[in-house]
Formats: C-alpha cells, sequence, structure tokens
C-alpha cells in the first residue's frame, strides 16, 4: 500500500511539474539577433495537430522577416494538470531582420 501511495505522489508531482512553458532553441540560423520579431502558433490536441500554423516560414513571413538570425520554440502546457498531456500550444518564435 505504501508503494501505491509512493507512485501516485510521484505521478502527481509529475503532472504539476509538467504544466508549464519551456523553451528550447533551434539550431539552423545565423545567431543574430535582429530588429524584427515574428511569431506562428499551433494548437495540438492527444498530439495531433488541431489549428494554426507554427512553422518557422509561417513566423518569419508574419514578422517581415527575409534572414533568420535565431529560431526559439515555446511550448505552453494548460494550468491544469489533468490537461496537459492533451492539449498544448506550440510557439515559433523567429528574430531577424
Amino acid at each position: 500500500m505504501k508503494n501505491l501511495a509512493k507512485i501516485l505522489f510521484v505521478g502527481l508531482a509529475a503532472l504539476l511539474i509538467a504544466s508549464c512553458s519551456t523553451v528550447l532553441p533551434v539550431a539552423g540560423a545565423t545567431g543574430r539577433v535582429g530588429s524584427k520579431t515574428g511569431e506562428a502558433t499551433q494548437k495540438f490536441v492527444f498530439g495531433f495537430p488541431l489549428k494554426g500554423e507554427g512553422g518557422i516560414y509561417q513566423a518569419a513571413k508574419n514578422g517581415g522577416i527575409t534572414n533568420v538570425g535565431t529560431v526559439d520554440i515555446r511550448i505552453d502546457y494548460p494550468a491544469s494538470p489533468a490537461l496537459a498531456a492533451f492539449y498544448f500550444v506550440v510557439t515559433t518564435v523567429v528574430h531577424g531582420e
């Protein structure tokens, strides 16, 4: 019974920790931060794309960028740990000229 309680506690703690925003750097750009910024957002349900176009091309197009300097990906999970595994939003942020 104590082992089951420990497993449930660790599982709940993992769900609570997962409910946050994460930013990841992406390789392939020049590394120079430009004066322009563009973002593209895509929503996912059960790991499948639901709405939006979240690629680098769309983010650069939204920001009017022709020469990409840096690319970051932000993953936003809902505040509720119960929904974190089912729904999340991926935002691609592009800086450049």
